[in-house]
């Protein structure tokens, strides 16, 4: 998901415009914060009324919060490979509800660093599951949800990267690979990790 959507054509002479490290850091951690909070409040209202509509809000706001939290967890570790691996990737504003944080220069790139920047992002994202996974009592439904989401996102990365990765390290030209992808492919990855999360949560629950 995240190569197929990272822009092209980042200029390494031209950064200027690039928003600063430290303040999109901020503004993401208080995004998270926020959505935290009100997952937990909801998880706290039900927990302490038992109301059904409390159960609700508690589980769609915890299927939002684990898909936001896998997302920006997997966009800040690609933008980290690419970083560890000298590539030339530039940091850009996010807009309205965008995810993505960076441009890979495919120009200026080469394989290995495509493939560092790839791999950075299942990293974080498999690393913020391990924490909500060790760090919650999963003991209701909401809390359940909330993981179940973050592993539903990663099986839906996956399902998207797995065969751009496999090509790539064949010599495909990875700015050409991921030209290849579809809607119909979003979609596939889509339902494969709704099941994913579906999985998870009876697994869990």
């Amino acid at each position: 998901m995240a190569e197929a959507t990272q822009g092209t054509g980042a200029q390494a002479e031209d950064r200027t415009d690039e928003p600063g490290l430290t303040g999109m850091l901020l503004k993401d951690a208080a995004v998270i914060l926020a959505a935290l909070s009100l997952w937990a409040a909801a998880d706290t209202w039900y927990a302490v009324t038992g109301l059904w509509i409390a159960q609700v809000v508690a589980v769609g706001d915890a299927i939002l919060v684990g898909l936001l939290l896998a997302g920006l967890f997997h966009e800040w570790g690609h933008f980290s490979g690419a970083i560890a691996s000298g590539a030339v990737a530039q940091r850009r504003e996010a807009g309205g509800l965008s995810l993505f944080r960076f441009e890979f220069d495919y120009e200026a790139n080469d394989h290995r660093q495509f493939h560092w920047m790839t791999y950075g992002g299942h990293i974080l994202h498999w690393s913020i599951f391990l924490i909500l996974l060790i760090a919650l009592p999963l003991d209701t439904l909401g809390r359940i949800a909330l993981v179940s989401a973050v592993f539903g996102f990663i099986v839906f990365a996956t399902v998207i990267e797995y065969n751009i990765v496999k090509d790539t390290w064949a010599g495909v030209d990875p700015e050409e690979r991921l030209k290849q992808l579809t809607t119909r492919d979003f979609q596939q990855a889509g339902m494969i990790g709704t099941l994913g999360g579906l999985f998870a949560i009876a697994l869990l629950s």
